[in-house]
């Protein structure tokens, strides 16, 4: 999928709803910046995800991520951080240091990526949103290991490691 978005030497504004979006591992995931459209600064991602959503345990080789909580809440444990977030609260977790995060509600986050790139990994992983809201719900239960190997695989690609499960489930 080709991101169709302005170029880095040209000031933009997209609205809530403009930007690339995909449905991502059950969310809405919204592009709104690339590095071609930062100048290689960053790239930024909104998210609407279901409660109970987050990713495995994981440590970045290079990306810095930024997290702040427009609606909803989250919690975030990386290192000695063990954080409820809710809206206005920003998140910050530096490369090399493990985390993990799930939604305990309805929750809608924009993500900061310091390193670009990173937001080709929600295309990949993603398919094009139909609509600009959540999934529906799918028919039959996703293939977990699956959907593990794809992550582990553009892991190698995108500078991620999985180290273990989500927050609030067990190995």
């Amino acid at each position: 999928m080709e991101i169709n978005l302005p170029t880095g030497e040209t000031p933009f504004a997209l609205d809530r709803d403009e930007g690339e979006a995909v449905w991502f591992a059950g969310t809405l995931t919204i592009i709104k910046a690339t590095g071609e459209n930062t100048q290689g600064s960053f790239s930024m991602v909104e998210q609407l995800a279901p409660p109970g959503f987050g990713p495995p345990r994981h440590v970045h080789d290079e990306d810095d991520e930024m997290f702040y909580i427009i609606e909803g809440e989250a919690e975030f444990e990386s290192g000695d951080l063990h954080t409820q977030a809710g809206p206005g609260t920003t998140v910050y977790l530096p490369h090399g240091t493990p985390h993990a995060w799930r939604t305990t509600e309805q929750t809608r986050l924009i993500q900061l990526t310091f390193q670009t790139g990173f937001e080709q990994f929600f295309i990949e992983m993603g398919t094009p949103a139909e609509r600009m809201e959540l999934p529906p719900e799918p028919e039959e239960p996703p293939d977990v290991e699956a959907i593990m190997n794809r992550m582990s695989e553009l892991g190698e690609k995108y500078g991620f490691e999985l180290l273990g499960p989500p927050l609030g489930t067990e190995e």
